[in-house]
């Protein structure tokens, strides 16, 4: 292995570069067909590219480089730290690697094609949605709730096993486990971390009792059942991550017979940002053995940017639709002269907050009026509500979020403990939700996060903080953002360009002024 900086980083470059590639096209292909020659694509690909970043003695020079301190010119700095975490988070033995992507094939493959099925009918995640959101039956919504769990149970003891598996390896590299790995190599302090979370938790405890009180009036009334008989069924989605939709308003009507993509790329156009290609390139509706999920993905880190969603003309798809379509504009718009290592979002969570940014633009007034060309008088009738769902979204998600952050935690630091009790206290203590009676069943193994996207949770609620932040600024700086090109120019200048060349700490500072602060995300919690 090379010793020297610049060639070290050049190897590195040419070997990565196309491993990587070939792994997110594999992706990519199994998240479309779901098939089992691409889920046994991803299976290989995944395995040479973890090969690549677990060798030891690549982690061993890229170590020994970071810590000489001779390196001074930032950007080749930047990149040999990338290249030490990425290593440290892979360092992991042949054995480790084969048995890890075999696991993670047969639950992926699991996932994208499992269909809830009740009174002998399958039903998307789509239809289950929908039945949650507007079934005023009690027994109902019960059925369809319970099937879509039943995928926890198909899945639940391999997941275990990759839990045991990941905690191995990072204890042969001197982790407590897993989790405190993948924070501290994904550059984030775990005291700082959970402090943050606890002072959320306090702040959010009032408001959100209030909401979940009010929430479980209307619930209350609605399945015409006592409150103390609701139970997570009732809650409108299949974890209460968003709830059900408030006041009288239905959100959804604001963009019936309207084409989401047109709706999309009329948004992002108002800030002077070009879409098109990325929607081209996407795949947005739904069908059999395709993934129910959505998300970006940068194919090549030279602008093969694509988004996965599975549309409906429903406010959440077109919510979810301008989320992903924010992780594109942040991939397209980086600085196309960075090195290949540092064409990246500064961190998860800066990409993350963008989407959720440009997300939340569906519940801004002046969305409905310049977007969706609501007459003046109706937008302002819808105004309110649409905030208040706004408001009530971020505190629910909230909850959700300290729920599925704590559990991986506890997984980690035990994955032989009763998962099932571990779930529902936690269910209980943050999302105020009573647990079905009787109930032994692994919910915590329907979330596809916890198997697919291990330790990733935090950075949404990083997100909301960060996009809190960002939208604070930007109506300082122009005003708004719907329909502004400057605040368009604002974040392809501040956030996006710098790609990786910074790490999160910096970036968030040098866009903003200062260091990430909570402060403007819990001020979204008072009504």
């Amino acid at each position: 292995m090379k010793q020297h900086p610049e060639d070290f980083v050049k190897q590195i470059t040419e070997q990565a570069r196309p491993l990587e590639k070939a792994y997110y096209l594999a992706e990519w292909e199994a998240a479309v067909e779901g098939s089992n020659e691409a889920i046994g694509r991803v299976k290989d690909a995944q395995a040479a590219y973890m090969r690549f970043w677990s060798d030891p003695e690549l982690f061993e020079a890229a170590k020994q480089l970071n810590k000489s301190g001779k390196v001074v010119a930032p950007l080749l700095a930047r990149q040999l730290k990338l290249i030490y975490l990425a290593a440290g988070q892979n360092q992991q033995d042949e054995a480790t690697i084969e048995r890890l992507t075999e696991l993670e094939g047969r639950v992926r493959q699991r996932y994208y094609n499992y269909r809830a099925r009740v009174d002998d009918r399958e039903l998307s995640d789509n239809e289950i949605d929908d039945v949650l959101k507007a079934s005023r039956d009690s027994e109902r919504v019960r059925q369809v709730w319970e099937a879509s769990k039943q995928v926890g149970r198909q899945v639940a003891e391999e997941v275990r096993e990759m839990a045991r598996l990941r905690n191995a390896a990072a204890r042969a590299g001197g982790f407590r486990d897993h989790f405190h790995r993948s924070l501290l190599l994904d550059e984030i302090d775990e005291q700082e971390l959970f402090s943050l979370f606890a002072d959320l938790e306090e702040q959010s405890q009032k408001p959100f009792a209030e909401l979940k009180g009010e929430i479980d009036r209307a619930l209350s009334a609605r399945f015409d059942v006592p409150e103390e008989e609701l139970r997570p069924w009732h809650y409108g989605d299949r974890f209460f991550q968003e709830g059900p939709q408030l006041g009288d308003v239905d959100l959804d009507s604001l963009v019936a017979n309207q084409e989401l993509e047109k709706l999309a790329a009329a948004t992002y156009e108002g800030l002077g940002m070009e879409v098109g290609a990325i929607l081209s390139r996407s795949d947005l509706y739904p069908r059999s053995g395709k993934n129910q999920h959505a998300f970006c993905i940068h194919v090549d880190r030279e602008g093969d940017i694509r988004t996965l969603n599975n549309l409906q003309t429903t406010h959440r798809w077109a919510e979810t639709l301008l989320h992903e379509l924010g992780h594109s504009v942040y991939e397209q718009y980086l600085d196309p002269k960075l090195p290949w290592l540092l064409r990246a979002p500064a961190h998860t969570f800066t990409t993350e907050a963008v989407a959720i940014l440009m997300g939340s633009l569906t519940f801004d007034p002046e969305w409905h009026t310049r977007v969706l060309g609501t007459e003046e008088e109706k937008a302002q009738s819808l105004t309110a509500a649409a905030l208040r769902n706004d408001q009530a979204k971020k505190l629910i998600f909230t909850r959700w979020c300290l729920t599925m952050t704590h559990f991986e935690r506890v997984f980690y630091s035990n994955p032989e403990a009763d998962l099932d009790m571990v779930w529902w206290d936690l269910v209980e203590r943050y999302q105020l939700l009573r647990r079905p009676t009787g109930r032994q069943a692994p919910d915590w193994a329907a979330k596809i996060h916890i198997a697919l996207a291990p330790v990733y949770y935090h950075n949404y609620e990083l997100g909301h903080l960060m996009a809190s932040q960002l939208r604070k600024r930007l109506t300082e700086e122009a005003g708004g953002i719907v329909g502004r090109p400057a605040a368009g120019r604002w974040l392809i200048e501040r956030v996006f360009s710098p790609g990786a060349s910074l790490d999160w700490r910096t970036l968030v500072e040098k866009a903003t002024g200062e260091a990430l602060n909570p402060q403007y995300f819990v001020e979204s919690f008072e009504f």
